[in-house]
């Protein structure tokens, strides 16, 4: 009833074209029906995997869920990540020697941590988690990534644009030290919003790597347009 009244006091519409009383529209959720296939070689599959090309209407509904406080999408976007998972990544090619597979978000910068109010990827990778147990595997989430701020002059300081992600990222991400046991040995699948340059994907795996972990592959709402005339998933 609560829900109903909020409706019509504040009437909501589709996070990416602004069709009335939906959340994501038909239409602009089968824009994340994709498969893009994203070269990535320090993964075991050699791919990461994007549902959508990031551009239009596929943009606007991921920066009003991620930047502009949108949580309503939280469950749509875990179900076009959960669908990518099942084309993507099916059972079998996820199961690690052990039956146990982790899932890891890529960090955000304590800043925009702090912007936002929430780990806005945690819904996406406890959704992979929960659709990999329900088929028997041992899935768990583990926020086990962080970004350690860059500092100059005795600051703290951050550089933004995808011509300096790499630099931005290159020897600041890091494992948790209290994740450290839990990562070292186990099968991961990296969970990450938009692939722009690929830098983040890339040191999420190096830490991962570096940590002793396996990297199985990586998963993402969107890739922007030059990923899109990769090879297909198997």
């Amino acid at each position: 009833m609560f829900a109903g009244m909020l409706g019509l006091l504040l009437p909501r519409g589709c996070a990416g074209c602004d069709r009335p009383d939906e959340t994501l529209c038909p239409a602009c959720r089968d824009l994340f029906d994709r498969v893009i296939a994203l070269p990535f070689p320090a993964a075991v599959t050699g791919y990461a995997y994007a549902g959508a090309v990031y551009g239009g209407n596929v943009r606007r509904a991921i920066l009003a869920w991620k930047d502009h406080g949108d949580a309503e999408c939280d469950r749509e976007f875990a179900q076009c990540i959960v669908a990518l998972a099942r084309r993507a990544l099916p059972i079998e090619g996820a199961v690690a020697h052990d039956g146990a597979l982790l899932v890891v978000p890529a960090p955000s910068s304590a800043s925009s941590l702090a912007e936002r109010g929430r780990r806005h990827l945690m819904p996406l990778a406890k959704a992979i988690a929960a659709y990999y147990r329900s088929s028997g595997l041992d899935a768990r989430v583990d926020p086990a990534l962080r970004i350690a701020a860059r500092v100059v002059d005795g600051k703290a300081v951050e550089t933004a644009g995808a011509d300096q992600r790499a630099s931005r990222m290159g020897g600041r991400l890091t494992v948790r030290n209290r994740s450290l046991s839990r990562v070292a040995g186990r099968t991961v699948v990296i969970v990450d919003d938009i692939v722009t340059t690929g830098a983040t994907m890339r040191a999420c795996a190096a830490a991962l790597e570096t940590a002793g972990a396996r990297v199985l592959a990586g998963l993402a709402l969107a890739a922007t347009p030059h990923y899109d005339s990769g090879p297909p998933a198997s």
